[in-house]
């Protein structure tokens, strides 16, 4: 009998773990969406990897629009993104706006990330280029039929990125050179400048810029990999010259990064990471500064806007969160500022308006 009565505690408590363990497994962490679209351009169907910022579905503040990135080998490269974005986008000292990633997914890389014809050379013996040279087309389908429906689906601000490594890079920098209206920013990651005799490269001689690249952003990486042999070496040190030519004649800005500890393969996490704090230099929000003089956030955001070419308004919710920091220190004047300029940023926001209305109106009782 005894046995029996231990018998079955031990029974309860199986089932309480089995259960909570249950309840624990449901509770899921999702970064993003698998979709897909079908394409008359392509005359296929396509994978979309899709990520949206954290704030995307928040109930409290009011919903923004988003800037997007548009990354080649979306399956590749979709979670070190979000875990770069998710990182430098926390708390009162983000470096950089919340960003909806798209990432578009492969079939063939040769065909869609080669923007020209190649004969595979004799002795590169596991290479095969039959199929290259279709760039164009695949770009008319991210032109026309992604970004459509990403538009169409998402709340997005119009501000645009195109990045890619390796071959990817290589259609990043053809569109930079040769449509720079496509996007706002480009991030090319240890681009392949070497393909078909270095033809991009043959483009950038002479007057090659435009009208059309002023203003744009662009990020280029080169990691420091004997492997990737010479051919590959040369032509993105060639690249280098080129953009450094221009001196301060650039109507675009742009920066060069040389990753020495890194191969062509581990110079992504890095390249990436240094691309997204460069496109979005300044974002940052001084907050110390701004706790004692609120008034600096209207230069400060007035720079960052000038940079990327849209208006950019200080966040609903890190405002508010610098708020309550100097209601806890006191700091009641700089709070009510805050408050105020949140809610004249936010008309539409009912929380906006409503903390304001509420510190006001607490204040006064208070005096």
């Amino acid at each position: 009998m005894h046995k029996t009565k231990i018998y079955s505690k031990a029974l309860l408590l199986l089932c309480s773990i089995f259960l909570n363990s249950k309840t624990f497994a449901q509770e899921k962490i999702n970064i993003g969406e698998k979709i897909n679209i079908t394409s008359t351009i392509l005359d296929d169907t396509r994978e979309l990897y899709i990520s949206l910022p954290k704030s995307y579905g928040d109930t409290i503040y009011d919903q923004k629009k988003y800037p997007v990135l548009y990354f080649f080998d979306g399956d590749s490269h979709f979670e070190n993104l979000v875990a770069q974005r998710n990182w430098l986008t926390r708390n009162l000292y983000a470096t950089m706006p919340e960003i909806i990633l798209v990432g578009i997914v492969q079939k063939d890389r040769t065909k869609e990330l080669t923007p020209s014809k190649m004969e595979t050379p004799k002795e590169w013996k596991r290479a095969n280029f039959s199929t290259s040279g279709g760039n164009g087309k695949f770009m008319s389908f991210i032109e026309n039929e992604v970004k459509p429906m990403v538009d169409k689906n998402y709340r997005t601000n119009g501000f645009e990125i195109l990045s890619g490594h390796s071959f990817g890079g290589l259609a990043t920098i053809n569109c930079f050179v040769n449509t720079p209206n496509l996007y706002d920013a480009y991030i090319a990651i240890d681009p392949s400048m070497w393909w078909n005799n270095t033809s991009i490269l043959k483009t950038m001689d002479g007057n090659w810029m435009t009208k059309n690249h002023e203003g744009k952003i662009l990020f280029v990486a080169k990691a420091n990999d004997p492997g990737s042999g010479e051919e590959h070496h040369n032509a993105l040190f060639a690249l280098h010259k080129k953009l450094n030519d221009l001196k301060s004649s650039a109507n675009f800005i742009w920066d060069y990064t040389f990753f020495d500890n890194e191969d062509h393969g581990s110079v992504v996490i890095p390249a990436e990471y240094d691309a997204f704090r460069f496109v979005f230099k300044g974002y940052q929000m001084p907050v110390k500064k701004a706790m004692k003089s609120p008034e600096l956030l209207d230069s400060h955001y007035n720079q960052i806007s000038k940079r990327l070419g849209y208006n950019v308004v200080p966040d609903e919710a890190l405002v508010d969160q610098l708020a309550k920091v100097c209601i806890r220190q006191d700091l009641y004047k700089q709070a009510e500022e805050l408050l105020l300029k949140n809610s004249k940023n936010y008309p539409n926001s009912a929380n906006a308006q409503r903390s304001y209305m509420d510190f006001v109106e607490k204040n006064r009782e208070q005096n």
